[in-house]
């Protein structure tokens, strides 16, 4: 038995079959570019986080730096400037944001006191704080009679207008 192929039943099969493929291939490249979109957003988040923490360190290398000023507690309680939030700050809730401008950090014109590497520590990593994160601020508090202070670094991770990210460093100096 002979079969015979007829050319005209088989017209336009190719163009079905090129039309499913660019289908599937553009299904596959959508998903590559979601995947792409998703990793820069990770890759941002993860960069703020980043920055968060090595803020925290920071004001932590501070204090140790200025013992005299952590024992005439000139570190207890730093909170942004015309911020509302008071120490303990809630370990779930987010640090104030900085309702005033700092003014100047200005250096001592002779030596420091303790009292005043700490005032200049606080000012510049408030700063600092809101340069380097969006909506960024911090806050040192000292744990009741303990020697443990917990410095909190919040800042608005989806840019929305109001931190919703919260780093906490509990620390012994």
């Amino acid at each position: 038995m002979m079969y015979c192929h007829n050319k005209a039943n088989s017209s336009g099969f190719s163009l079905i079959e090129v039309l499913v493929t660019v289908a599937i291939v553009s299904f596959g490249l959508m998903g590559l570019i979601s995947l792409m979109l998703k990793s820069l957003q990770a890759n941002a988040t993860s960069g703020l986080r980043t920055m968060a923490v090595a803020q925290a360190y920071d004001m932590a290398d501070r204090m140790r730096a200025n013992m005299a000023g952590i024992k005439d507690g000139s570190y207890n309680a730093i909170v942004p400037p015309g911020s509302s939030s008071t120490c303990p700050i809630n370990i779930n809730g987010n640090v104030g944001v900085a309702t005033s401008t700092l003014g100047s950090c200005g250096a001592c014109t002779s030596a420091c006191t303790a009292a005043q590497i700490a005032q200049r520590d606080a000012c510049i990593w408030h700063e600092q704080n809101s340069k380097l994160l969006p909506k960024g601020s911090g806050a040192v508090c000292k744990d009741g009679s303990s020697s443990w202070y917990a410095i909190s670094i919040s800042w608005d991770e989806n840019k929305g207008g109001t931190p919703n990210k919260t780093f906490i460093l509990r620390f012994e100096p």
